[in-house]
């Protein structure tokens, strides 16, 4: 009976890592905190440099002969934060890889990156397609739908944890899709609060 449950612990042990072989782990709980930490910088660009406090999204649509540059300008900031967010991601994990003694490019890297980067690119594509119909109180929404649908198929392929920051993310989505006059709030929670909460859960988990 002990060898049976021994052989049981074993086999276990190698699906674990099998698996573990299998999925990019190496991508650190700090770069969440930087990205958040830039989402809401970019947040708080727009709300008081480019909406204004007293004229933005959250008292009224956006409308009138100023959204053509109003919605440029919201472009700079959002390519602006990604930008940031992504490089920051990839210099911190790339240090982390490269403390362990491992590869940061590697086969599972990637398919976690074309993962990530298929839905968002979608999700890019709709978000455009909302502007060009003067949609944009609903961009916020679907930005962190396919955001979220994005991490739970990149899941696939890193820490299963991310799993639970996509859901996360479509919920708040469906929420800000009821109230889209809230969209730069919803928005700055998805990818500034969450991001922040998620980055320390997960560097207090795995990197401590």
């Amino acid at each position: 009976m002990e060898k049976l449950e021994t052989s049981k612990q074993d086999i276990k042990a190698i699906r674990q890592m099998m698996e573990d072989s299998s999925k990019f782990l190496s991508l650190s709980g700090l770069s969440g905190v930087a990205a958040g930490t830039f989402a809401i910088l970019g947040a708080f660009i727009v709300y008081f440099y480019i909406l204004g406090s007293t004229n933005s999204i959250y008292n009224r649509p956006l409308s009138g002969g100023n959204t053509e540059s109003i919605v440029f300008e919201l472009l700079i900031v959002a390519v602006a934060v990604f930008a940031s967010a992504v490089l920051s991601a990839w210099y911190i994990s790339w240090r982390k890889v490269k403390k362990e003694g491992g590869r940061f490019w590697s086969p599972q890297a990637r398919k976690m990156t074309s993962s990530l980067v298929f839905f968002l690119a979608i999700g890019g594509a709709f978000s455009g397609i909302l502007v060009l119909h003067d949609s944009i109180n609903l961009v916020a929404s679907a930005m962190l739908v396919f955001y979220g649908i994005a991490l739970i198929n990149a899941a696939k392929y890193t820490l299963r944890d991310i799993k639970f920051l996509g859901l996360c993310e479509i919920v708040l989505g469906l929420i800000a899709g009821i109230f889209v006059n809230y969209g730069l709030i919803f928005w700055t929670l998805g990818f500034g609060v969450l991001h922040i909460v998620y980055g320390i859960v997960m560097y207090y988990k795995y990197e401590r």
